[in-house]
């Protein structure tokens, strides 16, 4: 009797044990739902020659950020974020991952400075922009908010990454507002949620990881 009682007791421990592990599965897979109503395919120029769509980045993780190269703070310090995360991962990891940078400065970015200044950070990263219409209908299908603050043109020269040289007359750029947001997107193109630059490392790979 005590045997069947000892067997009984083991299932259903045993049950217990799975049913936990379901949960906890379940739990760490809803922390990214499907965001529905915000994103879609597009295509635009890359600053690594030519022009790429969403979709070719099938079966990977996407991380996208729009921002421009003139901003003075929060795009350096949002790609020196994805960067140190980047570094962290290995090698098998990183290979499954693309991290997007749409400039939403179509005046002033072109393919090439979009190259030289993503490659201060990972030369794996792919800079994208073209016309401002394109530019514009990227934004609307993520939501991704951003305003041009002046028409006039202000001095770039104290910004934190001077891609000029030292010796060169400093350029002038426009400022805009605009989204902080780090766009996170599975292999099926669908956006999963949102990083910060205050979001931690541990907690941006374990996320990521979910989706790999």
């Amino acid at each position: 009797m005590t045997r069947v009682i000892q067997g009984k007791f083991h299932l259903a421990l045993s049950l217990c044990l799975l049913l936990i592990g379901s949960l906890v599965s379940g739990a760490s897979m809803a922390n990214m739902p499907i965001l529905k109503g915000i994103g879609g395919d597009f295509s635009l120029r890359s600053s690594k020659g030519g022009e790429v769509r969403l979709s070719d980045f099938s079966d990977k993780v996407v991380m996208m950020f729009f921002g421009y190269t003139n901003c003075a703070d929060i795009c350096p310090t949002t790609m020196a974020h994805i960067s140190q995360l980047m570094h962290q991962l290995p090698a098998e990891t990183r290979a499954r991952i693309q991290v997007l940078f749409i400039s939403i400065d179509s005046d002033y970015d072109t393919p090439k400075h979009l190259n030289k200044y993503l490659s201060y950070f990972d030369p794996s990263f792919i800079g994208l922009v073209d016309e401002r219409e394109k530019i514009d209908e990227v934004a609307a299908l993520f939501k991704a908010d951003y305003t041009k603050l002046a028409e006039e043109k202000v001095t770039t020269e104290y910004k934190k990454l001077s891609l000029e040289d030292s010796d060169a007359p400093k350029r002038q750029g426009y400022l805009y507002s605009h989204t902080a947001k780090i766009f996170v997107l599975d292999g099926k193109q669908r956006v999963r949620g949102f990083f910060y630059t205050g979001t931690p490392i541990d907690e941006m790979r374990q996320q990521i990881e979910s989706l790999l």
